[in-house]
Order: C-alpha cells, then structure tokens, then sequence
C-alpha cells in the first residue's frame, strides 16, 4: 500500500492533461510518467458515476499485462493507496517524448506496424492486433490521445490502451495461451 498524499504531491510537482481515467504526472528523474488510477468516476454535483473503459480492476490490470506482452511497453504496477473508501491503483510507464498524431496517420502507423483497423474508414478507435497463440485480440480507445509519435523510432506508440474479449474467462484464456496466467 502507497501512501495517497505522496502519490498526489507526485503528481502535482510535473502534472501533465489527465484523461478520462488516470490523474498522470511526470517523473524526470526516472524518465517515467506516473498514473493514478480510480476505477470509477464520481461526479460529485449528480453523484453518477461513470465508468471507465475498463469493466473492472481485473480487467485494468491484466490489459497492463497484455501491453507489456504484446507492445514491448514497460508499464509497472506502482502499488495501490485507498482514499475515501475508493480503491486507487498507481502505474508507471516510460516517458515517450514526441508528438499525438492526427487520425489519418495514426491509422497508417498501425497498419504498417502490424495492427488492423477495424472499421476501415471509420474514426473508430479499436484495431486487431495478431496475439500470436490467443489469436486475434481487439485494441480498444485508441485515439489521437493514446498514441505518440516517436521520433526516434518513428514508431506509433499506444500508450493507454485496453483490449476487449466477451467475458472473463476468454481474458483468462488469452493470458493463458500467452503464458502470462
């Protein structure tokens, strides 16, 4: 367990725009970008909550395996605080330095890099990617946001991605035809 007041004055000293589900701020030292995760959303005005791309922490945290496996990325599992009865999960990840791409050339990037658009065509942010033994597995909330440019590879990175299998026990069974369960 982290301590939450040490995590969020990490956070503030290089903040960077967070997203829809993670409060991000850089590390330089580390040359790592640290996240904080919240499983759900509390609009605090309605009190709705909204959901995050991910159905569950389970879910979270095993599309940070399958990136590790599938993407070469090397995002960490940090350690987890609690804060007003709510579950936080903290993850780091290499800091990419580069540019966001817009639609068209994040679509060409992919393509080229082995990944298959799902609705060709479309600004549908979900593509296929050949996970070797699992089979075809589906990247989800791929957009202009979670993907960089990088100039020193020239290679499209996807830096908050999440994957989408019909239930819980084909998840397991992808992780398991990878060797990762």
């Amino acid at each position: 367990m982290l301590d939450g007041g040490h995590v969020r004055g990490l956070l503030a000293k290089k903040p960077l725009s967070p997203g829809l589900e993670h409060e991000v701020g850089v590390l330089r030292e580390e040359k790592r970008v640290i996240k904080d995760y919240d499983p759900r959303d509390l609009d605090e005005d309605t009190w709705e909550v909204f959901y995050k791309p991910t159905d569950s922490v389970f879910d979270y945290l095993t599309d940070l395996m399958l990136c590790n496996h599938l993407f070469g990325d090397d995002l960490r599992l940090e350690g987890f605080y609690e804060e007003k009865n709510q579950l936080h999960v903290v993850i780091s990840q290499p800091f990419v330095d580069g540019t966001h791409p817009d639609w068209t050339t994040l679509v060409e990037k992919l393509e080229a890099q082995g990944l298959l658009h799902e609705r060709q065509g479309s600004t549908h942010g979900r593509f296929w990617v050949d996970a070797g033994p699992a089979g075809r597995l589906l990247v989800t909330d791929v957009h202009e946001d979670n993907v960089i440019l990088n100039p020193n590879t020239g290679r499209a990175e996807l830096i908050d991605v999440h994957f989408s299998l019909s239930s819980r026990d084909s998840r397991i069974q992808a992780l398991k035809a990878l060797g990762l369960w």
